[in-house]
């Protein structure tokens, strides 16, 4: 009975730990919201098929392994195997997104949100496997695990896949194929870096504490560049906003509540407060229409697109259509 608590414990322990972190990622993305069917199917592949091929590539590695170098097994495997299979896995799903909707990648925010929820979800399914393994040690030894899954190394995995988004929103705004792909390893690279590091010291140290900093390194790097993205993407929204005031598409007061997170909210709350749910639903479709031209105008500057300048075209349309207070 006691074994079957736990059992049934450890769901929500996988599960609301990684809901938080993954509403964390939702409120990054400021100004332009990526569509929910991406990130879902991003997060979904994280805790499914990549961590099912993940287990079946490295079982199938685990056998030469122990015969060839007994020794040095549990290293290889954990450490060297594990990084390259799991980081390849992961990242098929950055380029699935690419591939099926290539326009969505605007900056590298965006590779830092898609990768994040790929690794999230690989994180809960993996976590949620060592709870349940862990349940007939006893109590101690799977809070332990809970707490070092979940907390202390909580964002581990989303840390290593949101190198390698890094690595591809790089690439996709890169001009040449050679620069494309170079900037797509090079993330992919950096994330099976970082993975074996963090496995390589636990290994090697038999303790958390070295690991535990180098992970946490890795996350504040990612964070230093998520707050740098934030400036740029109010820089695109800036310079590209200010033509359309200039063309009389936007009014400057327009402007100033678009390009700022804080005067977004208190307008919204302010139409809130006065109950006219049309002119809220007509403020919420000018700001997501003013955000993704800006967006696609910057796009548009870096690759001189037919089907960008279509959808400039279109949002303009849309925006005109909107009647605003």
């Amino acid at each position: 009975m006691y074994g079957l608590l736990l059992l049934l414990f450890s769901i929500p322990v996988a599960v609301l730990p990684t809901a938080f972190y993954v509403w964390l990622v939702w409120r990054i993305d400021r100004y332009e919201k990526e569509p929910f069917h991406l990130l879902l199917a991003t997060f979904v592949w994280g805790a499914v098929p990549a961590v099912i091929a993940a287990v079946i590539i490295e079982l199938a590695f685990d056998v030469p392994l122990s015969a060839l170098a007994p020794e040095y097994d549990a290293f290889l495997g954990t450490s060297i195997v594990g990084p390259l299979v799991e980081e390849n896995l992961k990242a098929l799903a950055l380029l699935g997104v690419w591939g099926l909707s290539r326009y969505e990648f605007d900056g590298v925010l965006d590779g830092i949100i898609y990768g994040s929820l790929v690794g999230f979800g690989f994180a809960m399914t993996e976590n949620l496997f060592y709870l349940w393994g862990n349940v007939e040690a006893g109590f101690l030894s799977w809070l332990s695990i809970a707490l070092g899954r979940t907390v202390m190394f909580g964002l581990n995995h989303a840390m290593f896949s949101a190198l390698a988004g890094v690595g591809l929103s790089l690439g996709v705004q890169a001009s040449s194929a050679l620069r494309r792909w170079g900037f797509v390893l090079l993330g992919l690279g950096a994330a099976v870096t970082a993975h074996f590091f963090h496995n390589g010291l636990l290994v090697l140290s038999g303790s958390c504490l070295l690991s535990f900093l180098v992970d946490w390194l890795g996350v504040a790097l990612v964070l230093g560049m998520i707050v740098l993205a934030w400036r740029r993407e109010k820089q695109w929204l800036q310079t590209y906003l200010a033509e359309e005031v200039r063309a009389g598409l936007l009014t400057a007061e327009q402007l100033a509540v678009v390009t700022s997170p804080r005067q977004r909210t208190m307008h919204r709350l302010r139409l809130l407060g006065r109950g006219d749910r049309a002119r809220q639903r007509a403020w919420r479709h000018l700001v997501d229409n003013a955000t993704e031209l800006a967006f696609k105008k910057h796009q548009y500057a870096r690759k001189r697109d037919e089907a960008l300048a279509h959808q400039i075209e279109e949002l303009r349309r849309r925006i005109q259509e909107e009647v605003v207070s």
